[in-house]
């Protein structure tokens, strides 16, 4: 559930007012946040207004350096991996303890 903030609503406001003032929509339509749509798009859409549909999606830029997100994601996967093998071989221990051998990749 979204809860909206005192700032939210103010800027739902004055997107509104623009509109309403007959601003252009270019400065109105912020992605992520508000569009003009026509009633010709939300025909095409099925009359469906989830907001998703005519706002779009803000990406964040990320300052992150390439090499260091790298490094994150090998570290991660390395322990997943780990893991996974250590689970892998409970797993067997388990089966071969209600007499069943495992065969295969697992």
């Amino acid at each position: 559930q979204v809860v909206f903030t005192d700032e939210h609503i103010t800027k739902i406001v004055e997107k509104f007012r623009m509109f309403e003032r007959g601003e252009p929509e270019e400065k109105i339509n912020e992605v992520g946040f508000a569009k003009v749509a026509t009633i010709e798009e939300i025909a095409k859409n099925g009359y469906v207004l989830t907001p998703g549909r005519y706002v779009g999606i803000k990406l964040e830029e990320d300052e992150t350096p390439f090499e260091e997100k790298m490094k994150i994601y090998s570290e991660e996967i390395s322990r997943l991996l780990k893991e996974e093998k250590e689970l892998t071989k409970k797993v067997k221990e388990v089966f071969k303890a209600l007499g069943f051998e495992m065969k295969g990749g697992i």
